[in-house]
Parts: C-alpha cells; structure tokens; sequence
C-alpha cells in the first residue's frame, strides 16, 4: 500500500490547474517537471538533455517542460507535489525521503564513499543497493526515472577556515537531511536544515556560521560571495533523483514508458561520466577567479574528520535497521 503524504495547499493546487488550463497543448502528451536548481547548474543541464531527448526520439509526442530555480516548489516539497499529481515530475536530493524511508540517507553517511568509482559502482542501476532504495521510494507514490550524480559535499564558512573537526564545536551548521545532520551532532555542531535554494539569504544573514554544499553549487548559486572559504572534504556524496508520479507512469503506454527510460539512461550516464570533471573544474573557478579560499586538507587531517565522524555511522544504522545494516555491509564490501 502506497503511503498517504499531506496534501498541497488549496491555493497551490489551484494556481497549477489554472496554468495547465491556460497553456495550448503542445503534443500528444507534456509534463511538467519541477526544479530546484537554476538551469546553468550541472544537474539543470542535465534535466534539458532529458527534455532534448525525450522529445527527439518521440518525435515531439512527449514534451516536457521543466520550472527551475524553485519557480513552484522548494526541494523538501518535491516529493509530496509529485506523489499528489500537483506536478508530473520532479528533481529531489535523495536524502528528502530518509524522514520516512531512513535507508535512502545512505550516501549522505559520512564518509562512506571515499571514491567516484566505488559510488558509481553502488549508486548504477544493476546495484542491488540502488534497486532497493528505488524500490522502497516507489512506496511513496513516487516512481524514480534516473540518479543524478551531484558530486561530493564540502563545508563553507566565514573568518576562518575549517580545518579541524574541533572547529565545528558549537557551531549552527547548514545540513541537508538526517544523515548529514548525524554528522553535524558527531562533531558537537548544530545542524539546521535548509534547502537549496534558501542557503543564499541564509549565509548571507548569518542564520548559519557554516554551510554545506558541493562546489558546483558554490559556484552557479553564488556563494562565493557570502561565504570567505570551502574546505574541501568530501564527507558525502550526493545523489539527486528525478521522480515521477507512480500513477502517472502507470498510465503512459508501453512506447511512452521505451522513449521514457531510454532518455532517462542516456541522462543518468551522461551526468555520472561529467560529475568529477565539472566538479573540479568548479573547484578550479572558486580558486582563481573569486575571493573564496579553497582550503584542501591533508590526508592526515582527514583521517582525524574520519573518526571523528564515526558515531554518525551507527546512527544511520540505528535510524535504518537491518536494512541500513545491509547497505553498509554491501558498500564497505565493495570498497
């Protein structure tokens, strides 16, 4: 039985219908799909490859039309808007389903992902670990069409750089679910939970002292210029999806479903083989062309955030049960 989430305000509904209403048909079938991130993004490019896509090889029948930065929905809303049919499709950080599925933060766990090769060997589609988590999301009502690799996580302050684990001491740090807000709680930091799209305004505003985020965001949100520094550790690895609503897919025909997956895979590779470079490449940017430092830790100083961070492993498997248990042994196996 498919979970029940709370319904979308009725003026939101409302607003959708009426734009729905209004806009011509475009061909034989057009979704909707909404969007956190601003189309100069990595994963925004992405999102216009599957649109590309999906309507080249359908010959128009399928078109999409995509709502970026936040236009109707912040990301924690992306999976309710979806599971209700108030959108067709939508982009979402994986770790928006661990409240109610605490298996889906495993790649948020700190540091359990030490390479881009062992996280795309976990997170491909014949991962048994990935299958089971696409599984598990489809419980929600939400279908899940492809992975989107986002790259690792860092850390952004103000003043001073972080180098050490004791320097997160007391501090309200900006988390992107529970798995990172472990981690936060393991260094005897405050994590506070803020979307994407709101970490602008609350650096800015000093609502955190240290933010969370990927250098690719740092450096398409503009960051850079309410943060002094990143300090590169790589303690998560974030995975994006795009989802569908479960219904929905149930409705398309088994041509649409083909055109559907086969976008969807071109999508999925295209996005994991271009993550490490445009995510060095942004790591290059902030360095040479803006008045962020990048700060790179030693292999020694990492290994002191490494254990540091080690009660935030077992919180992940005291949140997930047996099956985050399972999870953890399959990727340590395979590291």
């Amino acid at each position: 039985m498919k979970k029940l989430l709370t319904p979308l305000s009725a003026a939101t509904t409302l607003a959708i219908t009426l734009s729905m209403a209004a806009s011509p048909a475009l061909a034989e079938r057009t979704l909707r799909l909404s969007s956190q991130l601003p189309e100069n993004h990595p994963l925004g490019q992405n999102l216009n490859f599957f649109k590309d896509k999906v309507e080249e090889i359908s010959d128009g029948e399928i078109q999409v039309q995509i709502y970026p930065s936040a236009q109707l929905y912040k990301g924690s809303e992306v999976p309710q808007a979806v599971s209700s049919g108030a959108i067709d499709m939508g982009m979402v950080l994986i770790d928006e389903y661990s409240g109610t599925l605490p298996a889906t933060g495993l790649f948020s766990v700190a540091f359990l992902f030490p390479s881009y090769e062992l996280l795309a060997e976990v997170a491909g589609p014949d991962s048994s670990v990935r299958q089971e988590l696409d599984e598990a999301i489809r419980s929600t009502g939400t279908r899940v069409m492809w992975w989107q690799d986002y790259g690792p996580i860092q850390l952004l302050s103000n003043d001073q750089p972080l180098v050490n684990p004791e320097d997160m001491r007391g501090k309200k740090v900006r988390v992107l679910g529970k798995p990172s807000g472990d981690l936060i709680k393991a260094l005897d930091g405050n994590p506070v939970k803020i979307s994407g799209s709101e970490q602008f305004m609350a650096y800015q505003r000093g609502t955190v002292d240290v933010g969370m985020s990927g250098t690719t965001a740092t450096e398409s949100r503009k960051l850079h210029e309410v943060m002094d520094y990143i300090t590169i550790t790589n303690h998560a690895q974030v995975e994006f999806l795009t989802v569908i609503n479960d219904t929905l897919w149930d409705e398309l025909s088994d041509q649409e479903k083909a055109w559907m997956s086969e976008a969807a895979l071109a999508a999925e590779i295209k996005m994991r083989e271009e993550s490490k470079s445009k995510n060095l490449e942004a790591q290059q940017y902030l360095a040479d062309e803006t008045d962020m430092q990048v700060v790179e830790l030693s292999e020694e100083q990492i290994k002191a955030w490494q254990k540091a961070a080690e009660p935030a492993v077992q919180a992940y498997i005291d949140a997930a049960g047996e099956t985050g248990q399972t999870l953890i042994d399959k990727v340590r196996q395979a590291q």
